[in-house]
């Protein structure tokens, strides 16, 4: 919806700006439709299928779709059924695999007794994917750029259709590390203070590792090549010097095969979703569904597809030494972090600055000279928080995939 927002706001201002003549655009009715992610694959678990409202366009709220009753059906008459486990999330109750040669359906009721049912939908081929590349190219902008490339290799002599997902991972090394810190022992006058050091369950011991979901739609085919094998297809580009890729980075690259149908769906969707095509006469509402009403289908429209595609994963890792020997910018300006000030304890105001700057600063060093490095009422020099801590940008604590 924000893209729509983007694009809302463009219009305005080139309606604004513009010296010619104000284009008058036709108001548009507000339609409350039923929202429908729902995925299933032949992995062995449970399944979750999302329910939302769509919402008018100067709103950011979701509006869950509570209460639906949701079962799925395949032509051997097993019938899954669903539970609500959060606002608009059901998980099926039981653990399954979608089997090959075997037809589904979704069927949704939702609390106000309104009945939904999709077209029914096969399990395509299964594809494995084979390894990913790491190179350096450069972008539209001529800057250099780390592109991770994806290759796959199926079974099906007509070709087939793909869709993939990523989450990514990578570790970040804080920009000034100290194992000591500043221990409060009084917040009130006579204030007291202690270095202690740092619990790494707790701090870590320097690092953190931020992560992130892929946002885009990332589809591509083989039914017009060849052989049935995905080579190179472009799935992430960062910017070289970028710190994503400072140290070392991993990518979980979840790749579904689809049919046809879905395969159309997710093109047409990636089309609206442009956001450089402000011009596109698209509506969210044109994108065909694979999900009706049983009553009312012209008024109860759907946004969303029943997707039932096979699945594969695999994790890799690079290290930014095995790609360039270029050095990168780390996640803060380094200008930013040439301040060391040295508050005091008390002022003579019964203020406690130190206690202050704790607020957005900690512990650096203990200056030279002085009683504990400094004079008795200001001994420690104090930093930016985020020149010293990285956690802002992920957790301290290794995931358990992670393999340095």
């Amino acid at each position: 919806m924000k893209k729509i927002k983007n694009i809302s706001y463009l219009f305005v201002a080139i309606i604004l700006s513009s010296c010619i003549e104000t284009v008058e655009f036709p108001s548009t009715s507000f339609e409350s439709n039923l929202v429908v992610k729902a995925i299933i694959t032949n992995e062995l678990k449970t399944h979750r299928i999302e329910l939302s409202r769509t919402t008018p366009i100067e709103s950011e709220d979701v509006i869950s779709e509570r209460n639906a009753v949701i079962t799925i059906t395949d032509d051997s008459g097993a019938v899954y059924n669903f539970q609500e486990t959060d606002n608009g999330i059901y998980t099926s109750t039981q653990a399954f695999a979608v089997q090959p040669n075997k037809k589904y359906i979704l069927n949704i009721q939702t609390y106000d007794g309104e009945k939904y049912s999709s077209r029914s939908e096969q399990l395509p081929n299964i594809s494995e994917i084979t390894d990913m590349t790491a190179t350096i190219d450069a972008n539209i902008d001529n800057e250099s750029i780390i592109v991770f490339k994806a290759n796959s290799s199926g079974n099906n002599i007509d070709g087939s259709y793909y869709r993939y997902e990523y989450e990514e991972t990578y570790k970040i090394k804080a920009f000034i590390w100290n194992s000591k810190r500043i221990r409060i022992l009084s917040d009130v006058s006579p204030y007291d203070f202690d270095l202690v050091d740092k619990e790494p369950e707790i701090y870590g011991e320097g690092f953190c590792y931020g992560n992130k979901k892929s946002n885009s739609i990332l589809i591509t085919e083989t039914k017009t090549l060849a052989q049935d094998q995905v080579l190179g297809f472009t799935i992430r580009e960062i910017p070289l010097e970028s710190y994503i890729v400072g140290l070392r980075y991993s990518i979980l690259l979840k790749q579904y095969v689809l049919n046809q149908n879905t395969y159309d769906y997710y093109q047409l969707l990636d089309k609206f979703s442009d956001q450089n095509d402000i011009f596109s006469q698209t509506q969210v509402g044109n994108i065909p569904s694979n999900i009706t009403a049983e009553s009312n289908p012209d008024k109860n429209n759907v946004i969303g597809f029943f997707e039932v595609s096979s699945f594969s994963e695999k994790r890799f890792f690079f290290n930014r030494s095995d790609i360039t020997d270029i050095s990168y910018k780390n996640y803060t300006d380094s200008n930013a972090c040439n301040e060391f000030p040295q508050p005091l304890f008390e002022d003579n105001f019964g203020n406690s600055p130190l206690l202050d700057f704790l607020a957005t600063h900690i512990f650096y060093d203990e200056p030279p000279g002085g009683i504990g490095g400094g004079s008795s009422n200001s001994p420690y020099q104090v930093v930016l928080r985020q020149c010293g801590d990285c956690s802002h940008l992920g957790p301290v604590q290794q995931p358990d995939f992670w393999v340095d």
